[in-house]
């Protein structure tokens, strides 16, 4: 279940080398026994292709080593030394201070005192619900460090509140454990112990170190928030314990009381003053033990006790306990047990997303989503039924490591990662929506439909071949007939060229074309390859259900009730034909349908599709992506405008659904009118921007902006994502090199400097729509300050440029401003951000930057 980077983390503990600097140097020391461990889980020594490494180790063998692992890839190294003799495999992604690989989180020295062979962990769920992916995190975590110490994991249910716990949650979590690929030790069962705890606490009683209380829920918050101690808590023992065996009997005085510990009631962290170790459990009987127990112990006994009695050594827990962790030594310490190492860990949180178990229980409960495998849900059967692949999780989960770096993170990381793994492996089909099927018919076509064999993959043969039908009328899609025109030489993609000689016209929509085949013509050469399916009688129809966001709002406070904010559009179906081919999926399988994005079938007969997310194509609330099928705009003369048409065939589900995405608009100049915090425009009035001198400053669109979202970029590790607000209705997405120079948290809502009109391009997949000014110098990269009261979305001003902006800047060699402009970008003696030597301004002041004399770009 191992993800290639933390292992080869760790391979140093392991082989009982030396601490060394990097991926290199350890696999290349490693002896045959690590070599081969390593390889059982591995194709290549430092990451998911071959690299420099696999060669240099390779070279180190005489022959085939015997061991099975590195014969394997020994044989597969060989081959691949044969086939391409001359080929410079790259070097191994490596961190030289840390030796760990690429956007990889480490995992060393997070066990304090651990020792190869004998580290314990633990797994222990509430069985009060599915599993969601930040269980998945911790779960994964605590299989992880135990295998590579060479230790085990244990699970155990954690199941001593009965009010909560089904055994169908219990199954769902022993199955979803199974998916995840974690090997554990026997089950156990908290509530097995129950009998041992009600010794410890009739000991702890004795002791004078519990006491059991009668004030009720509201009072004893009151009491403890104020450190007011209980009137109980001095009651003899005599008395106590007679008290803790009417709650045992489940009696009518005995419901009456809880078993407080007796720690500290002045104690600054609240947890430690006096917390309840034990109440009464009457109203539900236990899913396992029936109406056996009537008191149970508090997660925060039983858990201290039952992991030092079984062996664990080091407890692993995400940060929301950190305040519990003092309450976690003391029972230890009570009861004379063995020492536990608790460590910890962030918990995992993303935007629009809730995973609270009892928030998650009310969304099934009201119906909001059809059940805990709803693929719009966080949890681990909803992102599997949703697409996503066990793999991608394990990495993704890796990637963040045991890190204590809270934050909220965007999905779109991990559905790239996702992107990654079903890419190569996945077949392609083509399904058009019915509603923009156009009719073109070939003069030359076959006169019956013939079946031609295409590959499944058009990179990898070996995945098997799909019968393609070639007809004498195939349907395009309405989007890209739009900008057809008669004449114009086209390419059916995996059959041919065609040359339109027709085209029909209701109004200014395309009713159909025609035209004949033209296969000797190269597919280079023509500027459409467009997707196609033959007129035949059994194409077949297909759902393609696009999902977006459960919740309208990424954050919630503690007052604030998420239900409040469920999404009516996060769900949308539309109804398409596809290829016949298709029907050769079965129910799990992930596809590729070719300019339409990646699915996963949810439903054979009827087919559904659920759309993957592929991390590239952001989506706020309420708004899914929308450029599946659209059409490619047309630059060639005589090209006319084409408006969207509303699309039919659309069934919105009655709960959160009918979710599309509308691209944020580029950014664009507020037009006429005096600029807000700028001027009247002068000089040339009414002449186009573009006619102005290239280094004319106010034909850059300067803006105040505020960094509202930040994140990683999830394939460029030197880039962060920010959406910048400027006043407009839509933030603008900008990606920035910033990440070796600013923080996440320093980066968000920073006030700064934005070019609002720069040609949006696409940075590693993700693009972007504007530049952030920045000063260079002495002191390292600093983003432009904008002075106190300057206001959001306010254009800055330089005197002596004044004037409207470019639309949107032209990039050309010898027709950019920028180009121009940028030399002449300096900060002055006194820090102050200037232009030909004259300050730019906001309404507020300069702005300005520590660096001096330095140029600003």
């Amino acid at each position: 279940f191992f993800v290639s980077r933390p292992i080869r983390a760790f391979q140093s503990a392991r082989v009982g080398r030396a601490h060394c600097s990097g991926v290199y140097t350890m696999a290349a020391s490693m002896d045959l026994a690590g070599l081969n461990k390593l390889l059982a889980c591995e194709s290549y020594l430092a990451g998911p292709k071959p690299t420099q490494l696999d060669f240099t180790k390779w070279a180190e063998f005489k022959a085939c080593p015997k061991e099975e692992n590195v014969a394997r890839w020994w044989k597969h190294i060989d081959s691949l030394k044969r086939l391409f003799p001359y080929k410079k495999w790259p070097a191994a992604e490596v961190e030289k201070e840390t030796g760990k690989a690429k956007d990889e989180a480490s995992l060393e020295n997070r066990l304090v005192g651990a020792v190869q062979g004998q580290v314990v962990t633990r797994f222990p769920p509430e069985p009060s619900g599915y599993l969601h992916i930040g269980h998945a995190k911790a779960a994964l975590l605590n299989a992880t460090y135990a295998q590579v110490y060479g230790g085990k994991v244990l699970l155990r249910f954690d199941d001593t509140n009965p009010s909560k716990e089904k055994m169908e949650y219990q199954q769902a979590i022993i199955d979803d454990l199974k998916l995840l690929g974690i090997q554990h030790e026997p089950l156990t069962f908290t509530s097995d112990y129950i009998a041992d705890f009600e010794k410890d606490m009739e000991r702890l009683i004795r002791e004078g170190k519990a006491y059991v209380d009668d004030t009720n829920a509201d009072q004893m918050k009151i009491e403890r928030d104020a450190g007011t101690e209980s009137k109980c808590r001095n009651l003899p023992v005599d008395e106590n314990l007679r008290r803790f065996k009417e709650m045992l009997k489940g009696s009518k005085e005995g419901l009456t009381y809880a078993c407080r510990g007796k720690i500290d009631m002045q104690c600054p962290n609240k947890c430690m003053r006096d917390p309840v170790f034990y109440r009464c459990k009457v109203d539900e009987p236990h899913h396992r033990h029936g109406t056996k127990y009537k008191a149970y112990p508090t997660y925060d006994f039983c858990c201290a006790i039952i992991d030092a009695r079984e062996g664990v050594t080091h407890a692993l827990r995400s940060l929301e306990y950190s305040d519990r962790k003092a309450m976690f030594y003391w029972v230890i310490e009570a009861l004379g047990l063995r020492h536990v190492e608790l460590s910890e860990f962030s918990r995992m949180n993303f935007d629009y997303t809730v995973l609270s178990k009892r928030k998650l229980t009310k969304l099934v409960d009201t119906g909001v989503v059809t059940g805990w495998d709803d693929p719009r849900m966080p949890t681990v059967r909803g992102v599997l039924r949703r697409g996503l692949t066990v793999e991608a999780l394990k990495e993704f989960v890796m990637t963040q490591g045991g890190s204590r770096n809270t934050n909220s993170m965007s999905w779109d990381k991990i559905w790239a990662i996702n992107k990654q793994k079903i890419d190569p492996v996945v077949p392609r089909y083509c399904a058009i929506e019915k509603g923009s099927l156009v009719e073109l018919t070939l003069s030359d076509g076959p006169e019956k439909p013939t079946i031609k064999k295409e590959n499944l993959h058009p990179k990898d043969p070996s995945m098997g071949t799909k019968d393609m039908y070639l007809a004498k009328k195939v349907y395009l899609r309405k989007e890209d007939a739009q900008v057809l025109s008669e004449g114009e030489e086209v390419t059916l993609m995996h059959w041919g060229n065609v040359i339109v000689e027709k085209i029909t016209k209701k109004g200014d929509a395309v009713a159909s074309m025609s035209g004949k085949l033209h296969l000797e013509g190269n597919p280079k050469n023509t500027k459409y390859k467009l997707n196609w399916l033959p007129v035949v009688d059994n194409l077949v129809d297909v759902t393609l259900r696009e999902l977006g966001f459960l919740f309208t709002k990424p954050t919630f406070t503690d007052e604030e009730d998420p239900l409040d904010f469920i999404n009516p559009n996060s769900q949308t179906d539309t109804v398409a034909s596809a290829e016949p081919a298709i029907l050769n999926l079965k129910k799990g399988d992930r596809l590729q349908l070719e300019r339409g994005g990646y699915y996963i079938c949810d439903q054979e007969k009827p087919m559904i599709l659920i759309e993957i997310p592929d991390g590239r194509t952001k989506k706020i609330s309420g708004e899914a992506r929308d450029d599946t099928w659209k059409g490619k705009e047309k630059d060639a003369k005589g090209a006319k405008d084409t408006k969207k048409e509303e699309k039919p065939n659309k069934e919105v589900a009655a709960k959160p659904n009918n979710n599309k995405k509308e691209e944020a608009p580029k950014a664009a100049p507020e037009k006429g009118g005096k600029e807000k915090g700028g001027k009247q425009p002068a000089g040339k009035k009414g002449a186009p921007a573009a006619d102005r001198p290239l280094d004319d400053l106010a034909r850059l669109d300067l803006r105040v902006g505020k960094i509202t979202k930040v994140w990683a970029h999830p394939e460029a590790d030197r880039l962060w994502c920010e959406e910048i607000d400027i006043g407009r209705e839509q933030p603008l997405a900008v990606c920035s090199g910033l990440r070796e120079h600013y923080k996440q948290e320093e980066m968000q809502d920073r006030m700064l400097v934005v070019i609002a009109n720069m040609k949006p391009c696409k940075m590693k997949g993700i693009e972007s729509q504007g530049m952030v000014l920045c000063s260079t110098g002495p002191g390292g990269v600093e983003l432009m300050k904008v002075p106190e009261g300057a206001k959001i979305g306010e254009r800055l001003t330089c005197a002596g440029y004044e004037g409207e902006p470019d639309e949107v800047l032209n990039t050309k060699t010898g027709k950019n401003p920028l180009e121009v402009i940028k030399p002449e970008l300096k900060t002055n003696a006194n820090g102050e951000g200037t232009y030909k030597g004259v300050t730019i301004t906001t309404s507020a002041g300069v702005i300005t930057s520590k660096n001096k004399d330095s140029p600003i770009s």
